[in-house]
């Protein structure tokens, strides 16, 4: 499908942008479909046509940043990944590669690093089990570009159920992307269009819940 087929009312009517403010991605499985972990071991691993293959939908993706950020909506990334010392590449950079590849060099503009909140909890002695993402969007509503968003302004798509219900608990609007296992690479996985058309549907899910696909 070409970017010109995503301009239909499935993709594109704008009644969510009344209510949210900021969309939230996470990055392992939920755009990408197979775990990097934040950080690439192998120079195999960071080259084009592996990071091509690993987006979840990647023409869409390069679709909808753009037109979300066309309706005065911040777009960030909220991860577990974390920078390695040891790996080829890491951290915010390898993330950057990925938006690069997919946006060109419009990727920071769209997404700038300071709406990239990249640690894992166990890095500032918190249980992931017990905080979820809930840390990476309050540091994320702290950003300067970011002034006056609220956390129920905040959509979250992302691949964990409990960083949904945590996220959902904090009054955030969350959409659970389910990921299939790496092996399958023909499936639907982590955020595609039809998620997206479902929440352009339900208007940004207005009530907030953790929506299960």
């Amino acid at each position: 499908m070409s970017q010109a087929e995503f301009c239909s009312q499935k993709y594109i009517n704008t009644a969510w942008a009344d209510q949210v403010k900021m969309v939230v991605f996470d990055f392992d499985k939920t755009i990408t479909r197979k775990h990097t972990g934040g950080a690439v071991m192998l120079p195999a691993y960071a080259n084009d046509d592996f990071i091509k293959a690993n987006f979840a939908d990647l023409e869409f993706f390069k679709f909808v940043v753009p037109f979300i950020r066309a309706q005065n909506c911040l777009v960030g990334i909220a991860s577990f990944g974390q920078e390695e010392p040891e790996a080829v590449l890491s951290g915010i950079p390898l993330i950057r590669k990925y938006l690069k590849f997919a946006l060109g060099d419009k990727s920071e503009e769209l997404i700038p690093d300071e709406l990239i909140a990249l640690w894992h909890p166990d890095s500032k002695g918190k249980e992931e089990k017990k905080v979820g993402k809930q840390d990476h969007l309050e540091y994320l509503l702290n950003a300067k570009s970011a002034a006056g968003v609220k956390m129920n302004q905040i959509a979250l798509f992302d691949d964990d159920e409990n960083n949904c219900k945590i996220a959902s608990q904090k009054k955030a609007r969350v959409w659970f992307c389910p990921a299939v296992k790496s092996s399958d690479t023909t499936s639907p996985s982590g955020f595609h269009r039809e998620i997206w058309a479902k929440f352009i549907s339900d208007k940004g899910k207005a009530g907030g819940g953790c929506v299960l696909m």
